[in-house]
């Protein structure tokens, strides 16, 4: 009798611990699926918004720092933007920063590979800091200013070329998913930046075509103006000179006229002996 209490004791217990595992699997798929869920839904919304921001790099930096603070639920973040404009003078330039669901305004300008910003965008890696210099960023909020516990920053890279830098600041570490969805996240604001550029580029060097064919145009209605004027002034003159020829030639015909009347008045007088 003991022994077939122990089997069937022995078959409670297995039999428990196949729910608890099963129950457990199924807490970690439901966890598993809110995170791809999550990451899904986040990766759509800052699709939306590079997509509604295409026209401009100011307003595309602003949109989405304000909203990474909000999705990623962290307290501060930034985005540096390589600016090439002078290729003698390339830096990273702070295009927008955010936090504590207000916009800060901010001039910063960091070198090529001066510090952590510099340093993300050499090495083409995410940089991940829990330990934080006490002067290296400060979160204000209602109960002061705070030193985070966290700081990641993510390159801004389309294939091997990196146009920027992501910089997030937080009170708690970043989990992998969430690190997975920014890492991701910055390779689409990369492609977005390169497009804007190019797109601006391309609009300036069509606003100049347009304004060197509207000068051409200018010119040769300029020239065509002239062209008609001269053709005018030939005109006239070609009137003048004719009509100074026919002057001329009446007066040379009234001339000879009268040189005729006056060698017949001279026959006549001759005639008559006088």
């Amino acid at each position: 009798m003991l022994g077939e209490n122990d089997i069937l004791g022995k078959s409670l217990l297995e039999m428990r611990d196949s729910l608890q595992h099963a129950n457990a699997e199924e807490e970690k798929r439901k966890v598993e699926d809110s995170k791809r869920a999550w990451a899904n839904e986040g990766f759509a919304l800052f699709s939306d918004i590079l997509r509604q921001n295409s026209n401009s790099i100011d307003n595309l930096a602003d949109e989405v720092v304000r909203n990474l603070v909000k999705y990623f639920k962290v307290n501060q973040a930034g985005m540096f933007i390589i600016n090439d404009d002078d290729k003698n003078d390339i830096f990273f330039q702070y295009m927008a920063a955010y936090a504590w669901d207000r916009k800060k305004y901010v001039t910063k300008r960091i070198e090529l590979g001066e510090g952590l910003v510099g340093a993300c965008a050499m090495e083409k890696e995410t940089i991940q800091l829990t330990e934080i210099p006490e002067d290296y960023v400060f979160i204000t909020s209602g109960l002061g200013k705070a030193t985070p516990r966290y700081v990641i920053l993510v390159p801004l890279k389309h294939e091997d070329t990196v146009v920027g830098v992501l910089e997030l600041a937080s009170f708690s570490v970043m989990e992998t998913h969430e690190v997975e969805l920014l890492e991701k996240v910055g390779e689409s604001i990369a492609s977005s930046i390169l497009s804007v550029k190019i797109n601006t580029k391309t609009r300036m060097l069509l606003e100049q075509s347009q304004q060197q064919a509207e000068e051409m145009k200018a010119q040769e209605e300029e020239m065509r103006q002239n062209m008609e004027e001269l053709l005018a002034t030939q005109e006239e003159m070609g009137r003048k000179a004719e009509e100074q020829k026919r002057k001329e030639d009446d007066l040379i015909k009234t001339y000879e006229t009268k040189i005729e009347d006056l060698n017949n008045q001279i026959i006549q007088l001759k005639s008559k002996g006088i």
